[in-house]
């Protein structure tokens, strides 16, 4: 049966175009925020997707060196690399050190290895902090009893999160150095990270957040939206990195059940989809309140696998994205900060049940968004 791609509107691209300055300030205000290990590491991946797509997963030829120098990830991931761990992990020297998180740092890790072809200058600088970063996570990082890599250090657990900070970063570097292992780890941890957090939700089957492998209990039983944007967005880079690679004809199952997984999120969380047009902070276990981050990670998510796998994700996944977009645009502010969002940072523990004013990896959800609604519109 032939398939027929849905393909955006000449009024679709003149609305892009119409509304990059918001773009813009969205990614301004991300750069200029103070940044933690797993936002430094967002945000070069969000800068990297925006300022050159060319060098990010997405592109037709991500692994080799293109004319264009990426300045501002690259720049990102230096400071990744300069406060790197004596253990390997990257980005942790900052105010009293370390973050206590096994995975967070690697976030940053494929931009450091895009420096190693795209940078040849510091090639041996690049490749060291980046082998570094990843004989962390094979062979320092706790792992749990199923042989996940951790989320945390100190503890065996399992968060969401993880599968966008660590496992992009492991199929990255399979595909630049053509190691056929290293992708099948990366689909490997995504499943593993799958069947500890995977619940039947009210809307469908979706992640609770954290699950103590240690305890054998639930931290965090929430079904929290950004917790599943971060599980999606992660699987979704790693399977397009899978298919980018000529390993790819001998791993279609692992790709395929990688984009099942995002779809059973996406699918889930947009039947949660609130009146607003933004999906809610908690479909269960904590606030309900709407979240413009989450919603444009997932907007992005939906914007890509639309023009990736038009067989599987149909129109109604790019108009739920629209709404979505519409949503989180019309409520930016002047200052180029998403809002309604939650504070990812505030104390005591458990965090996510707070509104918030400015949190970098909002902003990098959002200019994530606006770079899959411009790839979608040429593609």
């Amino acid at each position: 049966m032939l398939q027929i791609r849905l393909t955006a509107s000449s009024s679709d691209a003149s609305l892009y175009q119409s509304k990059l300055r918001v773009a813009e300030n969205i990614q301004s205000a991300m750069l200029t925020s103070i940044r933690t290990s797993w936002e430094q590491g967002t945000a070069a991946g969000a800068t990297l997707e925006f300022d050159n797509p060319e060098y990010s997963v997405f592109g037709s030829s991500p692994f080799v060196c293109d004319e264009k120098f990426p300045l501002t990830t690259l720049q990102l991931a230096y400071s990744a690399a300069v406060r790197q761990s004596s253990d390997g992990r990257l980005s942790q020297e900052i105010g009293d050190a370390l973050d206590g998180a096994a995975l967070d740092g690697a976030s940053a890790g494929s931009a450091v290895l895009l420096g190693s072809f795209a940078d040849a200058s510091r090639r041996d600088y690049w490749l060291n902090a980046a082998n570094a970063q990843l004989n962390f996570l094979l062979n320092v990082a706790p792992r749990t009893s199923s042989g996940a890599i951790s989320h945390r250090i100190d503890s065996r657990q399992y968060w969401a999160d993880g599968v966008y900070m660590g496992f992009p970063f492991i199929a990255y570097f399979g595909a630049v150095t053509n190691n056929a292992t290293l992708l099948q780890i990366a689909y490997d941890q995504c499943r593993l990270y799958r069947d500890a957090l995977i619940l039947d939700g009210p809307t469908g089957k979706l992640w609770g957040h954290i699950y103590s492998d240690d305890t054998k209990a639930w931290v965090d039983r929430g079904i929290w939206g950004t917790g599943n944007a971060w599980a999606a967005l992660g699987m979704l880079r790693v399977a397009v990195t899978i298919q980018k690679t000529e390993h790819s004809s001998m791993m279609v199952s692992q790709v395929s059940n990688l984009t099942s997984w995002i779809k059973e999120i996406l699918d889930g969380e947009f039947a949660a989809l609130r009146s607003d047009d933004l999906v809610p902070n908690y479909i269960i276990g904590g606030s309900s309140t709407p979240d413009a981050a989450s919603s444009a990670a997932l907007a992005s998510v939906a914007y890509r696998v639309a023009y990736l796998c038009p067989q599987q994700f149909g129109k109604n996944y790019t108009d739920v994205a629209a709404k979505i977009r519409n949503a989180v645009v019309g409520n930016i502010t002047n200052l180029g900060t998403l809002q309604p969002i939650v504070d990812s940072l505030p104390d005591p523990f458990p965090y996510w049940n707070k509104t918030g004013l400015l949190s970098t990896e909002s902003q990098a959800f959002g200019l994530m968004m606006f770079s899959a609604w411009r790839d979608w519109i040429a593609a």
